[in-house]
């Protein structure tokens, strides 16, 4: 089988982009190129991201390709350029997923368990949340930002101790963050970063995604996605 040419690489991630946003869209009409991305755009957040990039190469493509001729190529593009196109089918054809890259064991504590041991276990692993369990269900999330507010309270109520306080007196105490969203381990990574621009615009903070099954509260927590993973999934869609 011969090498296909850099145009007719072109041209195939080309159509295969095409053909997926008609599908998002449930278009059987034929529509411009740019209008298919811009329409896209407010439903898939991978068209949104390429959406400069996508029109540029609609472009491209009538440079390269001569209608009135029959669609006769009359122009190479640079393999960069291809590369790039195809980068973009790709993840829109096969995006990735949550799984497996942020599938991992997650610290998790028990309401009745004492606030010491939150503070040792998040102190060593460094983290700044862990989810909070009642009876196999997620009760709330406890962040640093609520230990150093019932740590204040205590103090003033001359009532901080540490290792009698259970961590469910704490978020009695404080307050419950419910700044946490679930996902199923097939939820597409495109989407993660939308979660927390979301919540960001609402004048919210999202603390953690918390990975299971099906995306169900009353499944294991099977990984959990907070604010400092967000370059690496940026790096993963690049």
């Amino acid at each position: 089988m011969d090498e296909q040419s850099n145009a007719e690489r072109f041209l195939s991630a080309y159509a295969a982009i095409e053909k997926e946003m008609k599908r998002i869209l449930d278009s059987k009409d034929h529509r411009p190129f740019s209008e298919l991305v811009n329409k896209s755009a407010r439903i898939n957040p991978l068209i949104e991201r390429y959406r400069f990039d996508l029109k540029e190469y609609s472009e491209l493509r009538n440079a390269i390709v001569h209608d009135r001729a029959g669609g006769e190529i009359i122009a190479e593009p640079n393999t960069e350029v291809v590369e790039s196109i195809e980068r973009i089918a790709g993840l829109l054809l096969e995006p990735p997923r949550v799984a497996p890259l942020f599938l991992k064991e997650v610290l998790v504590f028990e309401v009745d368990q004492p606030v010491a041991r939150a503070i040792r276990e998040l102190s060593k692993m460094t983290y700044t949340q862990a989810p909070v369990l009642k009876e196999g269900k997620v009760a709330g999330l406890l962040t640093l930002k609520m230990i150093v507010q019932w740590m204040g309270l205590s103090l003033a109520n001359d009532t901080f101790d540490i290792e009698k306080t259970t961590i469910g007196d704490l978020m009695e105490l404080v307050g419950e963050v419910d700044g946490y969203e679930y996902v199923s381990v097939g939820k597409s990574l495109l989407e993660i970063p939308d979660l927390f621009y979301r919540w960001q615009d609402r004048g919210k903070k999202l603390e953690a995604v918390l990975i299971t099954r099906n995306g169900k509260n009353d499944e294991p927590i099977e990984g959990i996605i907070t604010n400092r993973d967000l370059p690496l999934i940026h790096r993963e869609l690049e």
